[in-house]
């Protein structure tokens, strides 16, 4: 088997199985470089990505620095020919992005996003039942989510900063935005509602409710909130704490209901009653349970679409998901995110291509 020569900037070292070789890892943390040096002696120690970009050998990198350097260390690996897997998002304004998929188009390397969802297994239930027709056609998606808040310390606080995070959309419900169109195809505009704030260190929203109306006339709405849920770093009292994840797909005959936190899937038929009536109502069909298996496994497994990128890589396979549709997907977040600064109107989606890339 051919394995490929993986570098990392950022995080911490890691095993990314049998298809991969780790020859190079980068972080500013001198401190840290050192002692990694001591325990993995085979890998060279970067503290500064410019150098690790022409380490003999090096074929693809991985990218997890906070999100207002992606696009200079993205850039620089592309245009050095190395295939690049990035958190999202892939930079924090438009420009940074287009200038990413402008660099990975000119150099031929693949490029491929940390939309993890995609990998899911919750994402492949779905498609299969939207495949299948078994429900019929997808008309509603929703997804609610209350969440722990960002802290005024650590990375928090970056995080909080637009001019550093790219704002709340480009931090979390880009996630969501880029299933939707997983699921339904390309949105047309979007319109955003956000409440009043009342958490001070947030310099953006901490609440949004926006609606995403898709080409093929169906709708999505994102209500996200960080002032709800309690504090806790235990994922096990989560839910007791106020939390949750929660994702509703409607079709035409019958409905799914996916509770993230919990790990499971409803199923929900829509059938005529009375009989010969013509009126419909919603009955139960049945549960599948997804619970017992890896942290985050069922739909936030942050390992899964990497590991994905690296295999293909290694086998000569196009990624998953290619940069320019992960690009169209931070377009729909912009989009989002001028409605709600914009007195809540309705803003049509910008998918004008970068100078020089092709569709």
């Amino acid at each position: 088997m051919k394995k490929i020569n993986v570098g990392h900037i950022g995080w911490t070292f890691r095993d990314e199985g049998p298809d991969c070789h780790t020859v190079a890892w980068c972080d500013i943390n001198e401190a840290k470089m050192a002692a990694s040096a001591v325990q993995h002696p085979g890998i060279a120690m970067y503290t500064d990505y410019r150098k690790m970009v022409n380490h003999p050998g090096l074929e693809l990198v991985v990218i997890s620095t906070p999100n207002f350097v992606h696009a200079e260390q993205a850039i620089a690996f592309l245009n050095a020919g190395k295939h690049v897997f990035l958190e999202k998002p892939m930079g924090i304004t438009r420009d940074e992005c287009s200038r990413i998929v402008q660099a990975q188009r000119k150099s031929g390397a693949h490029l491929c996003v940390d939309f993890e969802m995609r990998v899911s297994p919750f994402a492949r239930r779905i498609r299969g039942m939207i495949d299948s027709g078994e429900y019929g056609a997808l008309r509603r998606i929703e997804f609610i989510h209350h969440r722990g808040c960002w802290l005024e310390e650590g990375n928090g606080i970056w995080r909080t900063r637009p001019e550093k995070s790219g704002g709340l959309y480009f931090m979390e419900p880009i996630h969501e935005v880029d299933i939707f169109r997983y699921f339904g195809g390309d949105i047309e505009a979007v319109q955003s509602i956000v409440g009043p704030n009342v958490l001070p260190q947030y310099r953006f929203q901490d609440n949004v409710c926006s609606h995403f109306f898709f080409k093929n006339g169906a709708l999505g709405v994102i209500l996200t909130s960080h002032t709800l849920s309690a504090f806790t770093n235990d994922p096990g009292k989560w839910s007791q704490m106020g939390h949750d994840m929660n994702m509703i797909f409607t079709f035409t005959k019958g409905a799914i209901g996916v509770d993230m936190i919990r790990e499971r899937l409803v199923f929900n038929r829509i059938v005529e009653y009375p009989a010969g009536s013509g009126g419909m109502r919603v009955e139960f069909d049945r549960i599948e349970d997804y619970s017992g298996g890896p942290a985050g496994a069922f739909c936030h497994d942050i390992s899964a679409m990497r590991r994905e990128f690296i295999r293909r890589m290694a086998c000569g396979q196009p990624p998953v998901q290619d940069g320019l549709d992960a690009w169209k997907s931070h377009m729909v977040c912009l989009a989002a995110e001028r409605s709600a600064k914009e007195d809540f109107r309705r803003v049509k989606v910008d998918y004008t291509l970068p100078k020089g890339v092709k569709a």
